[in-house]
């Protein structure tokens, strides 16, 4: 889940090439990397990818996954 910054550079490739997914030419995804992974990026990724940064993301850490697993463990 920490790949965001390699896997979204060909992402719309791999969606055209699929013959399982389809995706509208005007979507626009807008990537991001967790608040608590991105600092194990380059320096690069945290100004690109950090939720701090996404205009009208709002004001979260992006762990919400981690938070429910202990749960469901």
């Amino acid at each position: 889940y920490d790949i965001n910054c390699q896997y979204n550079k060909h992402f719309r490739v791999r969606v055209d090439r699929s013959r399982y997914l389809d995706m509208v030419p005007e979507l626009t995804i807008i990537p991001g990397i967790r608040l608590w992974h991105v600092h194990g990026h380059q320096d690069s990724c945290y100004v690109r990818y950090a939720s701090n940064f996404i205009e009208g993301i709002g004001w979260i850490d992006g762990e919400i996954m981690e938070t429910l697993w202990a749960h469901l463990n």
